[in-house]
């Protein structure tokens, strides 16, 4: 059994986690969900996987929250804000907190899950650009993995497979979507 927490439970990246989640009850079991202000479905998901702990971004949100779950049993420990997030992140038992929050946003729950020894299952670009440089040694000095869980970070964490370091000058990515979708070639960056 792999005890895993989820941050962005609510977006894309977490709904199809957690649809791997309810193929597989015997190898997973989810311990924390976070999400930025999506009530309905964070209620939905909290019914079906019984976290231990959640967590919404949207303070102003907190209160339609507990009063969605009022008559949940057992109740999960609820907790708002980024600090909240950090909480989540870092709690209990989960060995892996899959990071599919949008934006610098997932930067410190980031943090605070590797401070915390959890493995890291990262959809979430932004906290390795803006945060890079210390993500990477945090990452080495607790002593977790740092995984791809999106196609573009799988993609390149294949091409650095058994390169040794410094032996790669650059990679390039194509732009599949995104904000350079419908830019024509002739204005792309090079």
């Amino acid at each position: 059994m792999k005890f895993i927490t989820l941050l962005g439970s609510t977006g894309s990246i977490g709904t199809q986690t957690l649809d791997i989640v309810a193929q597989y009850p015997d190898r997973f079991r989810v311990v924390g969900l976070a999400t930025g202000s999506n009530v309905e479905l964070l209620t939905h998901q909290i019914r079906r996987f019984r976290p231990e702990i959640v967590g919404i971004a949207q303070v102003e949100k907190f209160a339609e929250l507990r009063e969605a779950l009022a008559d949940c049993d057992p109740m999960p420990i609820l907790v708002a804000g980024a600090e909240g997030l950090e909480t989540v992140a870092s709690y209990g038992r989960s060995e892996t907190v899959v990071t599919g929050i949008v934006g610098c946003a997932g930067l410190l729950p980031t943090i605070a899950a590797i401070k915390a020894g959890k493995n890291i299952a990262l959809a979430n670009k932004e906290t390795l650009i803006a945060g890079g440089a210390v993500i990477n040694p945090l990452v080495k000095e607790y002593g977790v993995q740092l995984l791809p869980a999106d196609s573009e970070h799988s993609a390149i964490f294949q091409c650095l497979q058994g390169v040794p370091e410094g032996g790669l000058e650059r990679i390039i990515l194509t732009a599949s979507g995104g904000a350079f979708r419908d830019l024509p070639i002739e204005r792309c960056p090079r």
